[in-house]
């Protein structure tokens, strides 16, 4: 008699991870690079399913065009590398990066990119080409400031969301693979563009409609069951 209460308990857990999976999407859809998150389940052997993972969906977002030279999006494979707070190293598709205080090139939340690159006082303007050579213009001519280099990963839906956008390497995800913007696999850097957010407004709407319809099935299977077992203890008594 508890089998169906099981089956149903575990179906409920995976309706509101779906749910809350979908909200988060949904949250996000302004985000720039953000990559959408799917629920990935699997059968029980005891009935039901349960949530195996949330991965991440790495298909190539819109590009928007901002015209800042320091807004770069990827066309193609790869990830920014930027210090993370705890004195690693993270990764990301939000190539929104500006200037701090010493000249570094920093993303939004103040995370130093990596390789550092510093650009110099007084310039006239700054330039990214499409093979991350970052460069700037001085009363000297064009200086090169810095070079950009992108991450890659042999299965990079591996890879642990940390919040703000970044990700960290997992055993998943498997060692990065570090090269330049436009060389093997690694996709180029446009400058002046950033790379909008994945989500699927209409297919997330679907998505929560399905799994609140699954949650209140489920909740119904407990609710007769629950119902089953109280006649037959009645009956008993």
């Amino acid at each position: 008699m508890l089998g169906p209460t099981f089956s149903a308990l575990t179906g409920l857990n995976n309706a509101s991870k779906r749910l809350q999976n979908s909200a988060n999407n949904l949250a996000n859809v302004q985000t720039s690079g953000f990559k959408k998150g799917e629920v990935n389940s699997v059968e029980n052997k005891t009935g039901g399913t349960r949530v195996n993972s949330i991965s991440k969906v790495n298909t190539q977002g819109g590009l928007i065009p901002t015209n800042n030279p320091l807004d770069l999006a990827i066309e193609g494979n790869g990830f920014f590398q930027v210090a993370n707070p705890n004195g690693g190293s993270s990764f990301t598709r939000s190539g929104s990066f500006n200037l701090n205080g010493a000249g570094q090139v920093v993303d939004s939340s103040g995370n130093a990119l990596i390789p550092e690159i510093n650009v110099p006082a007084g310039n006239n303007g700054i330039s990214v080409g499409a093979n991350g050579q970052v460069s700037t213009q001085t009363a000297g001519g064009l200086e090169v400031a810095g070079q950009i280099q992108l991450a890659n990963f042999n299965n990079p839906e591996g890879l642990s969301a940390v919040g703000g956008n970044l990700l960290n390497e997992s055993a998943a995800s498997g060692a990065p693979a570090v090269g330049n913007p436009g060389e093997g696999t690694f996709g180029s850097v446009l400058s002046g563009f950033l790379e909008g957010s994945n989500v699927d407004i209409a297919e997330e709407m679907v998505d929560q409609i399905v799994a609140k319809a699954a949650f209140k099935a489920n909740v119904n299977v407990i609710k007769a069951n629950d119902e089953m077992i109280g006649s037959l203890l009645d009956i008993k008594s």
